[in-house]
């Protein structure tokens, strides 16, 4: 079948204010068929049109951005260690659906070059010079007053707003600290994630959530044990990418099961069991 062009793809984007269902029905089915094309005139009908037939435009629009965004997660999925980077973009674009990653990797890239700047005798200099620029002079924190706002999962915003959950803080800190040599790993402790940071000081842990204060695996497990949760030695290895994705993903389903927004809980449903299911079977449960 020949490809539309402009005039026949707004055309056809604009029966979407016909009255019959069956008519409707078939243009949606071929609006969904042409995929990625059609979509700047879905966006002129949000802008112009009532509201029942923008309505329709927005859901069609947001499914043929899902369609895009599986496949790229699905890319993504099939490597043996995914990005973690890339994927938290991809997450944003689930939130977000025309969210550019763009500006927000130079600001990462700026933050790492305002930190080299100095140079550090030791790693634990490097450590506290990333501490002070994120939780002190940039003001990153808990989002303890909203915590389960959408917001607090995606990076972009939490990088615009200063305030996340645990799990986001640490991927913002793991990037920047990628980005400057320092190694730290992610933690994933039950019910609040956290990052280890190994030297001749032994295992501690880095509690962003908490403004970035450091404990010993004694004050871990207290902290722990006061929210209902027992620290075991699984916690303190260094979680995948895939797994921190995958929580990611899954403190957004918890979120929208708690609203009752089926939709939205059903497709990151679905891109979480991309996770799951792509790439080496990493997340099977010891036997």
């Amino acid at each position: 079948m020949e490809p539309l062009d402009e005039s026949q793809l707004r055309s056809l984007a604009s029966l979407l204010d016909d009255s019959d269902p069956r008519n409707l029905d078939l243009v949606s089915r071929r609006i969904l068929s042409i995929g990625e094309p059609i979509l700047p005139y879905l966006d002129e009908l949000l802008r112009e049109t009532s509201t029942e037939v923008a309505a329709r435009a927005e859901g069609l629009a947001r499914r043929v951005r899902f369609k895009n965004l599986k496949a790229d997660f699905a890319r993504l999925a099939a490597a043996p260690d995914p990005d973690l980077e890339a994927g938290a973009w991809l997450v944003c674009r689930f939130g977000y659906s025309t969210f550019s990653p763009g500006p927000y990797v130079q600001w990462l890239d700026r933050v790492a070059d305002k930190i080299r700047e100095d140079s550090y005798p030791t790693p634990d200099a490097l450590f506290q010079k990333i501490n002070w620029l994120l939780f002190h002079h940039m003001g990153f924190a808990g989002n303890r007053e909203d915590y389960y706002n959408p917001d607090n999962s995606y990076l972009h915003r939490v990088i615009e707003t200063r305030r996340g959950i645990p799990l986001s803080l640490s991927v913002l800190y793991l990037l920047i600290a990628k980005r400057v040599g320092l190694s730290v790993f992610g933690a994933g402790l039950p019910g609040h994630f956290m990052l280890g940071l190994r030297g001749a000081f032994g295992l501690r842990l880095l509690d962003v959530f908490g403004g970035g204060r450091l404990l010993d695996v004694g004050e871990a497990q207290r902290l722990l044990l006061r929210n209902g949760y027992e620290l075991k030695p699984q916690h303190l290895e260094p979680a995948t990418s895939r797994e921190m994705l995958l929580r990611m993903l899954r403190n957004l389903i918890s979120i929208h099961q708690k609203t009752g927004d089926q939709d939205t809980e059903d497709m990151l449903s679905g891109l979480a069991e991309i996770l799951v299911t792509s790439g080496p079977r990493l997340l099977e449960p010891p036997q």
